[in-house]
């Protein structure tokens, strides 16, 4: 991975909500016959991660954090944003999970920044609604670190266990203010 945010997403899956994840897999383009000849094929779109409990419980979970977000004009912000979500769930990636897995029903879950959104005008709110009526459910990355740090009491050997053990060991403070150790 090389997306700090998916890094801390897949050590909390893991730490907090005693996850199995598989992460980065690539959905490929089907190909289709133009003249002839066979086209399309490649990339795809990817899942950023699939996960499950262990007890039947399957989370589809797709992340976009950056700390420095470039935000659209006020008159469509909100509808941008809650366009990239909707778009990170495409059909074809839906499909991919059924065929290969054998997964019926999937929880979707979309990591989001509240950085993305205006605190005065309720944006935030309005868009964890509009996805869970569209059966996802939106999860604050702030939570998220607030989550690992609570259970995070030793230091892993991957590099996204390391720094956030040491963060927690040297007093980092939460956006709250708040010692997270």
């Amino acid at each position: 991975m090389i997306n700090p945010a998916e890094d801390i997403v897949n050590v909390w899956l893991q730490e907090v909500c005693d996850h199995f994840v598989m992460n980065n897999m690539v959905v490929r383009k089907e190909t289709r016959l133009i003249g002839g000849k066979n086209i399309g094929r490649g990339r795809g779109k990817e899942i950023d991660f699939l996960s499950t409990n262990g007890k039947g419980g399957y989370y589809w979970v797709e992340v976009s954090v950056s700390p420095n977000p470039r935000l659209a004009l006020k008159t469509v912000r909100l509808q941008e944003t809650i366009d990239i979500a909707l778009n990170k769930f495409a059909p074809e990636k839906e499909a991919m999970i059924k065929k290969r897995f054998g997964i019926k029903t999937v929880n979707k879950w979309f990591v989001y920044s509240h950085k993305l959104f205006s605190k005065k005008l309720g944006e935030e709110k309005a868009y964890c609604q509009v996805l869970e009526k569209r059966g996802i459910e939106a999860i604050g990355f702030e939570k998220i670190l607030r989550d690992i740090f609570k259970k995070l009491d030793y230091m892993g050997y991957d590099t996204p266990r390391q720094y956030l053990f040491l963060l927690k060991k040297f007093g980092y403070k939460n956006s709250d203010q708040e010692e997270v150790g």
